[in-house]
């Protein structure tokens, strides 16, 4: 597997799991994490290196473009979304209840590898996928791996010029050994843990599982560490700390965004507005017809601002303290936020200490 992305660690902070790495994907400009995404933000102005375009992948979909009928975007629609000077990651979630046939998965990664730019992002799934019921089956979660594998053996054979990047759902670990020693025997060393909307600092043990198990032979420093549908902690009163911002003291290079839905896409009554703030790394929470008012926005206005917002501020503070590895303790700069207790440095620095596992 020629193409690859590559990491080397820069420096380290000594109590926390953070890296300042320099990566460098196939055909694009290197960069330094960690840092993080930005998606359907379009300003040159913004000092950002990754642009995320993620495509829901639907049954229907698959079968339009596997039988040439019906309506769907071409690969060009979708690289037309690429930004220049930057690292496009195109993302497909499949929304299947089910494993498909194999002609369908072929139609799949090939649509995929004709919408991706320098990396083959392997899709992102519903759990359900890999579910019978409310719990993970050994043969439905074997089905899953094969057809992951399937994605990559199709890949070679024809011929690869891309980077792949190996997808991990946020589960028990029974299961996300098998996956992360899956890719690394194919050659894959760059990750992304798709964490389903769960917040990282209640699943330690899961998340500690893929790093360990990443780590046992290969360092962290020279791998890719992506992740993405981060959660935040059940949130009381009109705070709720910023979890999904502290993968990036877990190992975590870069900070994607979130397109699944906590509790379903039906979900109904959590329509919160949840604004990050970077002086004390929590989400100061409230209902959208507050938010409007001390704005004076329209509800269209806030729910098209306060995303992209959040993602600005997210990428602005990372970048803050990807200048502070090596130079400052990380521990120094956590005390100045009010949002982060001793439990939550407790929490963090155990997830530090999977690196020692080597």
């Amino acid at each position: 597997m020629p193409h690859e992305i590559t990491a080397n660690g820069i420096d380290r902070d000594e109590n926390f799991g953070i890296f300042r790495k320099r990566v460098q994907a196939p055909d694009v400009p290197a960069f330094e994490t960690p840092t993080r995404t930005l998606k359907n933000v379009q300003s040159a102005s913004q000092d950002f290196k990754i642009n995320e375009i993620v495509k829901r992948i639907t049954p229907d979909l698959v079968e339009s473009i596997y039988g040439g009928h019906g309506k769907y975007q071409k690969p060009s629609v979708i690289r037309n979304r690429f930004l220049p000077g930057k690292l496009n990651l195109t993302i497909f979630h499949l929304t299947y209840d089910k494993i498909p046939s194999k002609p369908k998965i072929r139609t799949i990664v090939n649509y995929l590898y004709a919408c991706s730019q320098s990396t083959l992002f392997l899709p992102t799934v519903k759990t359900s996928l890999f579910k019978e019921g409310n719990k993970i089956s050994d043969k439905r979660f074997e089905d899953y791996m094969e057809m992951i594998q399937h994605m990559i053996s199709t890949t070679e054979t024809i011929g690869n010029t891309l980077a792949f990047i190996g997808t991990v759902p946020l589960i028990a670990p029974k299961f996300t050994r098998k996956m992360v020693n899956m890719y690394l025997d194919e050659g894959i060393t760059s990750f992304a843990i798709d964490c389903g909307t769960r917040d990282f600092l209640n699943h330690v043990a899961e998340f500690r599982t893929i790093l360990s198990e990443i780590s046992q032979r290969i360092p962290l420093e020279k791998t890719f560490i992506y992740a993405c549908n981060l959660g935040i902690p059940r949130y009381e009163s009109n705070r709720a700390r910023a979890d999904d911002f502290l993968s990036i003291l877990a190992y975590v290079d870069v900070l994607g965004t979130n397109f699944k839905t906590r509790g379903g896409s039906n979900m109904k009554g959590e329509r919160r507005a949840k604004q990050f703030v970077k002086d004390h790394l929590f989400y100061q929470v409230s209902n959208y017809s507050d938010f409007c008012n001390a704005r004076n926005m329209t509800f269209s206005q806030a729910i098209n601002f306060l995303p992209k917002f959040n993602l600005v501020e997210q990428l602005n503070e990372a970048n803050t303290v990807r200048n502070l590895v090596g130079k400052e303790k990380i521990d120094s700069y956590l005390d100045t936020k009010k949002g982060i207790n001793k439990e939550t440095k407790k929490r963090l620095g155990s997830i530090a200490d999977t690196i020692k596992i080597n």
